[in-house]
């Protein structure tokens, strides 16, 4: 297949589990996009890795970080995974995926989308608070991601970000014996560094930027690094810290559509995984990548035949 010759893209690779299932994204990714750079963190705490079957386009996070769901140390994978890419290369636009992504458009469509862009960011961006984002926003929101603009999820947002805490000492056995913690989110608000300068903003973790929104990401200010000692000690912290941080550069401009395909089922804390069933919705939607897949679904098939020929 042709790649058009105008924007070049690289790509962040979140994992922690299903090492093949990430190793079939990689290597659609270079059929379709010609071996782009790729930065890959897997966790390697959790399962193991082949890493003879990675090739040299792409680059390891090593020694990979201990990683959590909703934990901030997700946030520091992937800064980690950037901040190699963007030393190792220095592409013109970046994709944010999890091992359990898939490709949903030719490269061809999503190389011309950005290489027109008028924006530094399709990212998708919730306001809570009353200070204005300092980023020109753009566009509509996704349209499958809807159910994340409703009052349940700003309050629960403002419990998570805003609302004091307390904790209490558990023992948890999973993924290991570990002593954790049960929190109890207060009624009233806690400490945390957003003022009428620094605003609070959300949204889906995954997202696409370009070479200035990295520099940005990899330029922490005094603001950026008191967002990362209040999120440490919070839950769903990839999906406030990005927002927070892009949308008071004031020198951006944020399109809200992350062009990332979805099917919520019922509000809970993950999508469903996608089937045969959702690809004529999945291409029909514009969407670059979809979520999540299981390994080996049979429509993965589906989408190499669309895709790749």
């Amino acid at each position: 297949m042709s790649v058009s010759s105008g924007a070049s893209v690289g790509f962040v690779i979140l994992s922690h589990a299903h090492p093949e299932q990430a190793l079939r994204l990689v290597d659609t990714l270079n059929r379709m996009y010609h071996f782009p750079p790729i930065a890959w963190h897997h966790d390697l705490s959790q399962s193991p890795l082949d890493v003879a079957k990675v090739l040299p386009n792409v680059r390891l996070v090593t020694p990979s970080l201990r990683t959590g769901w909703g934990k901030f140390s997700v946030v520091r994978a992937f800064l980690a995974a950037l901040e190699l890419l963007y030393t190792s290369d220095d592409p013109d636009w970046f994709c944010l995926l999890s091992g359990a992504d898939y490709p949903t458009s030719s490269a061809d469509a999503v190389l011309q989308e950005l290489e027109a862009a008028e924006c530094d960011a399709f990212l998708d961006v919730h306001q809570l608070g009353p200070t204005r984002p300092r980023a020109q926003i753009v566009g509509d929101w996704n349209p499958s991601l809807a159910h994340l603009e409703t009052s349940e999820q700003y309050r629960a947002k403002d419990r998570f970000y805003n609302k004091g805490q307390l904790w209490v000492p558990l023992l948890r056995t999973r993924p290991r014996l570990r002593l954790g913690r049960h929190t109890f989110h207060l009624p009233i608000d806690g400490r945390h560094p957003y003022s009428s300068h620094f605003g609070l903003f959300w949204g889906d973790h995954w997202f696409t930027a370009n070479r200035r929104a990295a520099d940005v990401l990899l330029s922490p200010t005094a603001n950026h690094r008191k967002l990362a000692r209040h999120l440490t000690r919070r839950v769903f912290p990839e999906e406030c810290y990005y927002q927070t941080v892009l949308c008071n550069s004031p020198r951006l401009t944020i399109c809200r559509d992350n062009r990332r395909f979805a099917v919520w089922n019922g509000g809970g804390a993950h999508p469903m995984m996608l089937g045969e069933a959702e690809l004529p919705p999945i291409l029909a939607s514009g969407a670059h990548f979809a979520r999540k897949f299981a390994p080996g679904a049979p429509v993965l098939d589906d989408l190499d035949r669309t895709l790749l020929g």
